[in-house]
């Protein structure tokens, strides 16, 4: 009986623990929402700098300050791929990084991020205490990563960035990784560059995760023995075909030699269209989509 009261109260201790840390306790359908974190975080989607600009009259606007963001998911900006419209990149909602970093690493250890986007991470693993490493192909998402990074880097913490292709991260030593918490790109529904190295720049489906896996395989040595990597990804439609994403994903990163570990589903930061229209999906048989994934791996 003494027994049993020790362990009630140490479940208690532990509780209150998780609590004060997380502000709940986790569990698999995870509800983050946007906070002081995004009001706090430089994001070149809110920005919309000198790309969505170059007329007459606003040469004042090549400099570009850094706005804080509204918290918002952001996609108005378009372009022409493949020779359909994509959307600009999505928002990375920074609570939803916070979270997983503090759940499955420490500070001053090495957070690798193979797919930088907005430097949303980068901002994050500063903030967090981790050194960071990263990359990314798109040059213009680069230099503006670049500038960020000249705002936030006291010294204190490593942030190392290189503009290049993923699929050869020559510049990362090897075995320095502990975590990654990362979204991969999403073949040509949205829009990261023109850069012919580009994940999905004129590939198929098919060879977009052929890509993907040389990346997942490329990064893999890059990791110490039992590092955490996270991969927050979401199923897609196109042309009236469904793509399941997470479970290619899966697929990939087990055949470059990653272990699956677990899984997450993330309920409450996407879905704004499909709440909005749910009944027209309905109509059309098809799950209004409210969640996203994020698929635990580790190095064996």
């Amino acid at each position: 009986m003494s027994d049993l009261r020790e362990s009630l109260k140490q479940s208690a201790a532990n509780r209150a623990a998780m609590e004060r840390k997380f502000g709940m306790v986790p569990m698999s359908i995870l509800k983050i929402h946007r906070g002081e974190l995004s009001q706090s975080i430089f994001s070149y989607q809110q920005e919309k700098p000198e790309r969505h600009a170059g007329h007459a009259g606003r040469s004042a606007q090549k400099q570009s300050k850094l706005k804080k963001i509204l918290g918002r998911p952001v996609g108005d900006a378009s372009c022409k791929l493949n020779g359909r419209t994509s959307t600009a990149v999505s928002l990375m909602p920074p609570e939803l990084v916070a979270f997983f970093v503090r759940y499955y690493s420490r500070p001053s250890e090495v957070y690798l991020d193979p797919f930088m986007g907005q430097g949303i991470r980068m901002q994050v693993a500063k903030k967090l205490g981790l050194h960071y490493y990263g990359y990314d192909l798109s040059s213009e998402f680069f230099a503006y990563i670049d500038a960020v990074r000249s705002k936030i880097d006291d010294g204190k913490t490593t942030i190392q960035i290189t503009c290049g292709d993923s699929k050869s991260p020559d510049q990362i030593p090897d075995g320095i990784g502990d975590f990654s918490f990362h979204s991969p790109p999403y073949w040509d529904i949205e829009f990261y560059g023109t850069e012919e190295e580009q994940l999905g720049y004129q590939k198929t489906y098919s060879e977009f995760i052929e890509g993907m896996e040389q990346v997942a395989r490329a990064w893999l040595p890059k990791f110490k023995k039992g590092a955490w990597h996270v991969v927050n990804v979401n199923d897609f439609r196109k042309d009236g075909r469904f793509y399941p994403y997470h479970a290619d994903t899966i697929g990939l990163f087990q055949r470059a030699g990653w272990m699956l570990c677990d899984t997450w589903i993330i309920d409450g930061l996407v879905g704004g269209l499909s709440r909005a229209f749910a009944v027209d999906f309905n109509l059309k048989r098809i799950a209004p989509k409210v969640h996203e994934y994020c698929l635990v791996f580790r190095k064996p």
